[in-house]
């Protein structure tokens, strides 16, 4: 059936045929303190949804619309759906704190089938979900955990499907539902500032579309409305393969670059080019090659062997001179300790003589030491005492041959005397000799040393020229690399241009219901287009000129969003038909375009006997006056006092 639903745009809907609701929706939410002690028990229904808090009045006792539980309300919707948390950290420590034995349960309708899901509040995770059971099934205390698992598997097979296939690889088939689920169901916290802004880091939600790059997550959006197929992500996936290799590449060539102006520039200060040289070329490495060569060759022209032969040559003179001043040394040390030898055994026969001439003397005419007598009258006359007598010849011998020794001593002294000048004045020649040997052998190998760095710089010079030639080889090959996968880039963009162009209706459809959804909420002249092109999906909006403003961007993330839904509602989607606007009021949406927001939803709920989604609007603004009330508000409550909040206490 097929009904022209937009008034002003003329777009006409045709709703899924053969659907009888929504392919996924929430039939009831309950809180629990304790197992059976409910804090809530909220009716959902198809169609659109309303929680309300109202916001302060002009009187002081009125009530707080903020704080009052809307956000932790949408996700705890979340969190029966799949998601791995239902508050930020801090949030989640608090309400574990105050309900240790909560939980929230939920009857999930998918595809007509009922599952109930039971999810843990408190630091317990027993959670349990069962496929056409009751509550009371799933809060028995031997019902076993199955974790949520069951359920995610269970919706990704009946609503994701194939788009589950296309996703990217850090999201994969597992994290296909939670990644659908995240555009459904925006965090409050990113404002409706951006059409592929869903999950806010600070909301500590575990999505997996957490950091995920805007490529990853136009994916996501072209594989669930089916504007992607399998082999044009398969294309995607060369494509960035293609583009991590040339960016690889033009790094590669960068480095190479740097290099080369490095070597070249040392070749042009080593051999003294003109610095004025054309950049790297093959002709530069040849003539840094050529001369580099000539260098070393002209510094090889000095023979080696005589240079050598001659610092030999003077080491050995220098060493045989070095050893005969060390022998003169020698011997004029050797003489002096011979002088002074010399000496103190003549002073020995000097002080010896003295004593022997007094005996002599004494000998000659003696007299007895005992009595004092002379010798010769003792022995005239007779001596009672002693009968020796003096060798007096002996004696004379001695004295003479002391004198003997004393001047062959004096002799030798002045001899040695004698040789101590001669000595010194050889060892002064030696020195003289020796000092142009020292400064000879010095100058060779300092000569020598600056040859081997001069070769040493030449060899060098030859390395680097060599270096330069196989760094110019080495770019022209990484250089032809980098063409090559700029030309494969070239076919590939070609390629996933066909496939865009390939999908154009869909684009084109979606297109359409995002310009109707504009003109229903602002019926003047206005004008909405989607383009998909190589950077993704482009939101325009036409009104008297193109419009960027914090308040249009809401308005185009609200209309993206719903013209999603209505796509849904044809059957021309992988999307689950249910979705949440957590406060869009107070992202700028203006107030009449607020208004106009849930005439909206009311109309597409008319397309069909049963809604066939679920739209689910929170709101500190008060709705208009005909929705304020069942069956399309669901719940009210209130930032004070605490009893009103969602949790019923202040956490």
């Amino acid at each position: 059936m097929q009904r022209e639903f937009f008034r002003h745009s003329g777009l006409t809907v045709t709703p899924e045929p053969q659907r009888l609701q929504p392919p996924l929706w929430i039939r009831r939410l309950v809180i629990w303190r304790e197992p059976r002690t409910a804090i809530r028990d909220i009716k959902l229904k198809p169609g659109l949804n309303i929680v309300w808090s109202p916001d302060s009045g002009p009187s002081e006792s009125a009530p707080i619309g903020h704080g009052s539980g809307k956000t932790a309300f949408c996700r705890l919707l979340r969190y029966c759906l799949g998601e791995d948390t239902f508050a930020s950290d801090d949030q989640r420590i608090l309400i574990s704190k105050a309900f240790p034995n909560g939980h929230v349960g939920a009857e999930v309708i998918l595809n007509g089938d009922l599952w109930i899901v039971v999810r843990s509040l408190g630091s317990r995770h027993h959670d349990v979900v069962v496929a056409n059971g009751s509550f009371d099934d799933a809060l028995r205390e031997d019902a076993p955990a199955t974790g949520i698992a069951p359920l995610r598997q269970a919706i990704t097979q009946a609503i994701v499907r194939d788009a589950a296939l296309l996703m990217p690889p850090q999201i994969g088939e597992g994290g296909a539902w939670l990644a659908a689920l995240a555009w459904a169901t925006r965090d409050q916290e990113c404002r409706f500032g951006h059409y592929l802004d869903w999950r806010d880091p600070n909301t500590a939600s575990g999505s997996p579309v957490r950091g995920r790059s805007v490529e990853d997550r136009i994916t996501i959006v072209r594989a669930l409305i089916r504007a992607l197929s399998s082999r044009e992500n398969a294309v995607r996936r060369s494509q960035e393969d293609q583009e991590n290799r040339n960016r690889t590449l033009r790094s590669e060539l960068e480095r190479l670059d740097w290099q080369l102006g490095r070597t070249r520039k040392l070749l042009v200060t080593g051999l003294g080019f003109d610095p004025g040289l054309s950049s790297p070329s093959e002709l530069d490495s040849v003539a840094f090659k050529s001369a580099a060569a000539q260098n070393l060759t002209k510094l090889l022209k000095i023979p080696d062997g005589s240079n050598t032969t001659d610092l030999d040559r003077a080491r050995r003179d220098r060493d045989k001179a070095e050893e005969e001043l060390r022998r003169l040394e020698t011997e004029l040390s050797n003489t002096r300790i011979l002088v002074d030898e010399r000496k103190k055994s003549a002073n020995y026969i000097r002080a010896e003589l003295p004593e022997a001439w007094a005996r002599l003397t004494k000998e000659k005419n003696p007299i007895c030491p005992i009595c004092a007598v002379p010798i010769d009258k003792a022995l005239a006359e007779g001596c009672k005492i002693s009968t020796a007598t003096c060798d007096l010849e002996a004696l004379q011998n001695r004295i003479a041959q002391r004198r003997a020794d004393l001047e062959s001593v004096e002799n030798s002294i002045g001899k040695l005397e004698a040789e101590r000048p001669l000595i010194s004045s050889r060892i002064l020649a030696a020195q003289r000799t020796l000092e142009p040997l020292v400064r000879t052998v010095t100058l060779l190998e300092r000569a020598l040393s600056d040859r081997s760095i001069s070769l040493q710089s030449a060899n060098r010079l030859i390395d680097e020229a060599q270096r330069y030639d196989d760094l110019l080889q080495e770019r022209a090959k990484v250089a032809a690399s980098a063409e090559e996968t700029t030309k494969a880039l070239s076919e590939i963009r070609d390629t996933l241009t066909a496939h865009r162009e390939a999908v154009a209706n869909i684009v084109g459809h979606l297109s359409s219901c995002f310009d109707a959804v504009l003109h229903e909420f602002v019926p003047t002249d206005i004008k909405g287009e989607v383009k998909l092109d190589g950077n993704g999906f482009a939101l325009k909006i036409q009104m008297g000129g193109e419009r960027s403003t914090a308040a249009i961007e809401s308005l185009k993330v609200v209309a993206f969003d719903l013209s999603s839904l209505i796509m849904t509602i044809e059957g021309k989607t992988n999307l689950s038909g249910f979705m949440v606007h957590d406060s869009p009021r107070e992202a700028d949406l203006g107030q009449s375009i607020y208004n106009r927001l849930f005439a909206l939803v009311a109309q597409l709920e008319s397309l069909t006997p049963t809604p066939l989604f679920q739209y689910i609007v929170t709101t500190t603004t008060e709705p208009p006056e005909e929705f304020r009330r069942a069956p399309w508000l669901c719940l009210t409550i209130k930032g004070a006092p605490a009893a009103e909040r969602l949790f019923g206490a202040d956490l």
